[in-house]
């Protein structure tokens, strides 16, 4: 059995962190032909408090092929990640991130001296809009990463045709990448039905409360609309400044539109409130997955989204709206008229879109990764 040691800044229990934790545990899930180590911190994103209920800095079991070790701040070192990457001995080293120190930039340096299979999975980091985001301290650190040449050997892992482009644009075009998309998790069994009238609609948002995740666009969007409309928000938000500009959206929309904010939202809740609602609400900049629109697939229920991410043609194929941010009004317009007929036509939709582009590739994507992992295939 192949051994995987993975290391990542935040694991569940935790949330806050979004779509990457997500992504390796469906991976876990996923791949019961691997034996995985999770090497992580032991408390949430943005949290201070340690995670409750577990013992820090041992190797917890977290399932029949995985173990996490939770490491305390004051544990935290170079040193501690070289003595349990010697002692696991793994066959591949999966990094997730490219900034981190102790979860990207250490275990990029310890595993070209213990000459281990590196696979680093960028996690959109390399993206546009994510250089953007303190672009001078980012193109310094990576213009020195390539400078010194620490990628040699090492596997890129994408999960998009765009991000191949993003990664090798930015370290180069000799960089090792290799394209395959993140894993769902398993889909529910059954589409819940939900009451439908013309002129009405719930819609969710399940992402952070951020710029990137189009949280202002999103509200901004329900200003022109006649409909009856509620909207419930889930997710963390850290930028105080960010919220109150969405608080006085909220206060100027009409008396037919409400907001209701939950705060975070944990990841096994995702599919309830996805039920609860007409369609996913998410226009963010960019996403190389987006866990949540794809569950919101696998529940049957359509999404509005921006055109910044996999998922594409959505409303010719009754799935969704991908659209742009001037679109965007129009499309929510579009699926407040529609009645019950109409609406549960788009439901069906949007579970075969799910059916074609996530599970009928599956058994496929698995084997990219086996091979990915395999210590016999660079």
């Amino acid at each position: 059995m192949t051994r995987v040691f993975i290391t990542i800044d935040w694991f569940l229990p935790g949330t806050n962190s979004g779509g990457p934790v997500r992504s390796v545990a469906n991976l876990i899930a996923a791949m019961p032909e691997c034996q995985f180590y999770v090497f992580t911190r032991n408390t949430d994103y943005c949290a201070t408090e340690a995670y409750e209920g577990i013992t820090p800095n041992t190797w917890v079991k977290f399932s029949e092929h995985c173990e996490v070790y939770y490491c305390s701040e004051q544990n935290l070192s170079k040193a501690t990640l070289a003595a349990q990457l010697q002692a696991i001995a793994p066959d591949v080293l999966y990094i997730n991130g490219i900034y981190s120190k102790a979860f990207s930039r250490w275990p990029v340096s310890i595993g070209k001296a213990l000459k281990l299979k590196t696979v680093v999975a960028a996690r959109g980091m390399l993206s546009p809009h994510a250089l953007a985001v303190k672009p001078l301290k980012k193109y310094i650190f990576l213009s020195f990463m390539r400078w010194i040449n620490r990628y040699s050997k090492v596997i890129f892992h994408a999960t998009s045709a765009s991000e191949v482009q993003d990664i090798q644009l930015i370290l180069g075009k000799w960089v090792q990448v290799r394209n395959i998309p993140n894993l769902a998790r398993e889909k529910s069994s059954i589409v819940k039905e939900i009451v439908k009238e013309a002129g009405k609609s719930k819609l969710v948002y399940i992402g952070r409360i951020a710029p990137e995740k189009g949280t202002l666009l999103a509200l901004s969007a329900l200003k022109e609309q006649k409909g009856s409309i509620e909207l419930d928000l889930y997710g963390t938000c850290y930028n105080e400044a960010y919220w109150n500009e969405c608080l006085k959206v909220i206060s100027e929309l009409p008396a037919s539109i409400q907001v209701n904010y939950h705060g975070s939202c944990a990841s096994h809740e995702v599919a309830h409130h996805l039920a609860s609602a007409h369609a996913l609400l998410l226009p963010s900049e960019g996403e190389n997955f987006g866990h949540s629109i794809v569950e919101a697939f696998a529940n049957g229920r359509p999404v509005l989204i921006s055109k910044n991410t996999p998922w594409k043609n959505l409303a010719a194929q009754k799935a969704g709206w991908d659209v742009t941010p001037t679109d965007l009004p129009l499309a929510i317009t579009e699926l407040a008229a529609m009645d019950q007929a109409r609406y549960d036509e788009w439901c069906g939709g949007a579970a075969a879109y799910y059916e074609k582009q996530i599970l009928v590739p599956f058994a496929e994507h698995q084997d990219a990764y086996l091979k990915l992992f395999s210590v016999s295939t660079s």
